[in-house]
């Protein structure tokens, strides 16, 4: 009988998940490898002796909470997916699950980074966890005196979020940075934003729709300022969103806007 145990079929650790990020070739990355994603500083144009360790990590930033607001900060277009991800994640979720949740919340917002890549970066930054279940039992084969180990089961993994990620999610769906941008930092324009959230809360609208109301308000006139400011900090806010075809309002602003009319603000 043999001491090792090795899966039948199989040479090898086998790892579904495996990628392989000792070397990343700047022309040609691969969306599919969880290795190749933002939150490594590469670009196809970067030099090549540029070093490829993660970005955003508890390590760097100083903890988990630190590095996912970094993340997210940084990425904002994926803000939603990522907070989505997180929330999804609270009890855990098996990959399978998962991947298709993912591949629904970028349904109208196109991603070039496959859901498991949005998934490894959350977790290089300490909002997720995996768990891999336990693939394969030992068995043997009495006749050729040999021990291996049987596949019982296909190998889903389970992806958790940590305390901190869903504090920080919790804090964004809570409005915690329309307060800050909108209600303190942009406060002199909170009639244009009441406005603007006002007529999208009635139907989509087109960015030249916004620009158009934007445009009846003086104070806009001196300094400048276009509907496309006030389009980017409701979605950076994650009030606004873009269906495809036009702007909507999101529940959260919904809420925030039924909050600034009941306030008076």
């Amino acid at each position: 009988m043999t001491d090792s145990l090795e899966p039948e079929g199989f040479e090898g650790d086998f790892d579904p998940l495996f990628a392989d990020d000792t070397a990343i070739d700047q022309n040609d990355m691969d969306d599919d490898n969880p290795y190749d994603t933002v939150d490594f500083p590469t670009m196809r144009n970067m030099p090549q002796d540029f070093g490829h360790e993660a970005v955003y990590t508890p390590e760097r930033q100083g903890d988990a909470t630190r590095a996912l607001l970094e993340l997210i900060d940084h990425n904002p277009a994926r803000r939603p997916v990522l907070l989505g991800i997180i929330e999804a994640c609270e009890g855990g979720m098996a990959t399978s699950e998962l991947e298709g949740r993912i591949e629904r919340m970028q349904s109208a917002n196109r991603s070039v980074y496959a859901p498991m890549t949005l998934c490894r970066m959350l977790e290089r930054a300490g909002a997720l966890e995996l768990s891999m279940p336990e693939p394969s039992t030992a068995a043997e084969d009495i006749e050729a005196g040999v021990e291996f180990l049987q596949i019982t089961e296909t190998i889903d993994p389970v992806w958790l979020s940590t305390e901190e990620a869903l504090a920080v999610a919790q804090s964004f769906r809570e409005g915690a940075l329309f307060d800050d941008i909108v209600l303190n930092r942009d406060a002199q324009y909170l009639e244009v934003y009441r406005a603007i959230m006002g007529a999208v809360a009635q139907a989509p609208r087109s960015k030249q729709w916004i620009e158009e109301l934007t445009d009846t308000f003086e104070i806009v006139k001196h300094p400048r300022r276009f509907g496309g400011h006030f389009i980017d900090m409701l979605e950076k806010t994650d009030a606004l969103a873009w269906n495809g075809e036009a702007w909507q309002l999101t529940e959260l602003g919904k809420r925030m806007l039924a909050r600034m009319n009941a306030k008076g603000n």
